[in-house]
């Protein structure tokens, strides 16, 4: 009697243990059928974050920046002219490294326009790895003192005095070389696994913003004033094929009337700047741009040719520190 009641009870908890058995059975045969030579399938890994901007304006405190698709710029004018300007152009100098061949993009940034010893640098470059090593030896050769190689920073760097300021570059991945003050240079560390900048937008080849423009942006009496009531600046530069740009600026005012007068105080100070007089006739270097308002922004936009823009550069790096 006792082993009939039993009989169900048992046969209820020998069930899971059956289904068990048979899940472990289909699980081997699944596994012994699959062919010994096909691979687990892999999880490909995260994109890398676009962040070397970031990083580099959070080191220098960077106010006033410049990114450069220098992809974009190959065959046009204004690569030389940018290099000139000693944003990038002293670092690559006599190393053999070609900015307009060897350069993707190219990023400066620094408190103010007039702190180049503070700024930091980020090149995205296509060059293998024979003849990066090539140009940074180069760069420790021609170094006044002669520059040494740094250990201790978490990633290959070398020291080097160019233009009479000490400078770390450091390799902090094997595409990108960032350049840094001596005393930033433990902060080289922080790019290590970075992927870059974010891809333009549109078909601007530079963007330039500067925060606080009327104080990052002052210069000496022959550089254009900004009002202080402009709270930024953005400018792009998009290239024309016969090596000409449109140029395009665009900042948030204190309102409405404000921007009517910044765009007034602004056209002022570029007809100031960007003319002279001689006896009772004024000479433009350059046509004025002619800034306007727009609800509370200012903005500006004009095609500029080849024979204005080498103008502006010239005024540029008449204004900006050496």
């Amino acid at each position: 009697m006792q082993s009939a009641r039993q009989g169900p009870l048992a046969a209820s908890r020998r069930a899971p243990l059956r289904l068990l058995v048979i899940g472990l059975a289909l699980l081997v045969v699944s596994c012994g059928s699959a062919s010994p030579g096909t691979p687990a399938a892999e999880t490909a890994p995260p994109p890398k974050p676009r962040n070397a901007a970031a990083i580099a304006q959070s080191i220098a405190g960077g106010k006033v920046s410049v990114l450069v698709y220098a992809d974009r710029t190959r065959g046009h004018p204004i690569m030389a002219q940018l290099a000139a300007l000693d944003l990038w152009g002293p670092v690559l100098g006599g190393t053999g490294l070609d900015p307009e061949r060897d350069l993707e993009r190219a990023f400066v940034t620094a408190p103010r326009a007039d702190a180049a010893s503070e700024a930091v640098i980020v090149l995205e470059h296509n060059l293998p790895p024979e003849r990066l090593e090539s140009g940074l030896d180069a760069l420790l050769s021609r170094s006044q003192p002669p520059g040494t190689r740094e250990s201790g920073l978490g990633v290959p760097a070398v020291r080097v005095t160019i233009k009479g300021h000490a400078r770390v570059v450091a390799t902090v991945e094997p595409n990108f070389l960032v350049v840094l003050p001596v005393a930033r240079a433990r902060e080289a560390r922080r790019f290590v696994g970075t992927g870059g900048f974010p891809d333009p937008t549109g078909e601007e080849a530079a963007f330039a913003t500067a925060v606080d423009p009327a104080r990052t942006l002052k210069g000496p009496r022959e550089a254009p004033r900004v009002p202080p009531t402009l709270r930024s600046l953005e400018a792009t530069v998009t290239l024309a094929k016969d090596g000409g740009a449109l140029l395009a600026l665009d900042g948030p005012s204190e309102g409405p009337e404000q921007a009517a007068r910044d765009a007034e105080f602004l056209n002022e100070e570029i007809e100031r700047t960007t003319s002279f007089r001689i006896a009772i006739v004024t000479v433009r270097v350059v046509d004025p741009i002619g800034f306007f308002a727009e609800g509370d922004r200012v903005k500006a936009k004009r095609r500029v040719t080849p024979g204005e823009l080498d103008k502006l550069f010239g005024l540029l790096s008449a204004v900006l520190p050496r």
